[in-house]
């Protein structure tokens, strides 16, 4: 199976996942798949009010799911590490995944940092890569793929780490909403024009580019666009795009 199929198949799994366990399960297969040892689904919360067993946590306000190394859980809740984790700081410095190796580009290394990250490796965590998931208007997350002590980081699984933790906090974020007890919402329905303009900005495409392929003025695009957004409550572009391909709107395979 290719890897974007292994993708795709995520996506599906995820949208059928109803309990925390369910994801984290489902993180787990997906994390070896990728040849990681261990993940992190987390929002940049204090942790300490929550105890020291954060296998799968989940609220009516954010998600804590990890298959790290418990002795080391118990040292990051109980010293509230969170709120100075270089790796995390980094992840709201970035819209897009990065290997820890480039931390010191998107945030000021500090001593303390440099010492945090001696205690993760003496930990057994050594390297990894994180996805970002800092969505306005909500608690900054992220989604963290690690390596163990003697594991090289998988390199070439890089764009396959990125896509699988942006659908994986978009299940959590689902999750989270459950949690809430929200009555029951008519799923968002999409033009097929709305579809078509989507799966163009997920290749890349600006709304120039969208209105000359497609024939359109670039104001009516824009506006197709816009819609979107307001159909799915979200602010960026991006976020429509994972969106649509979350709920089965546009296939994953109008990516390419």
């Amino acid at each position: 199976m290719s890897k974007l199929q292994d993708v795709q198949s995520f996506i599906d799994l995820s949208r059928g996942v109803r309990t925390p366990g369910d994801l984290h399960c489902l993180m787990q297969d997906i994390t070896r798949e990728m040849n990681f040892d261990h993940f992190a689904l987390v929002h940049h919360v204090d942790l300490r009010p929550m105890g020291t067993m954060i296998e799968h946590v989940v609220t009516e306000d954010f998600v804590a799911l990890s298959d790290y190394p418990q002795a080391w859980v118990d040292q990051y809740i109980n010293d509230d590490i969170v709120s100075n984790d270089p790796i995390l700081l980094a992840a709201q410095r970035s819209a897009v995944g990065f290997g820890w190796d480039q931390v010191g580009e998107l945030i000021t290394v500090t001593a303390a940092h440099r010492e945090l990250t001696e205690r993760t490796r003496k930990a057994g965590i050594v390297d990894g890569f994180t996805v970002p998931a800092n969505v306005p208007g909500e608690l900054n997350g992220s989604c963290n793929f690690a390596m163990g002590t003697g594991h090289e980081v998988p390199r070439d699984n890089f764009p396959m780490a990125q896509l699988v933790g942006s659908f994986a906090f978009q299940a959590a974020r689902t999750l989270v909403s459950a949690m809430r007890r929200l009555p029951d919402q008519a799923p968002v329905k999409l033009t097929q024009r709305q579809l078509e303009c989507i799966a163009l900005v997920a290749r890349g495409k600006s709304d120039w580019e969208i209105a000359k392929i497609l024939g359109l003025s670039q104001s009516t695009v824009t506006t197709y666009i816009q819609t979107a957004r307001e159909r799915y409550d979200v602010s960026t572009r991006i976020q429509v795009v994972l969106r649509a391909l979350y709920d089965g709107s546009l296939p994953f395979s109008e990516l390419f």
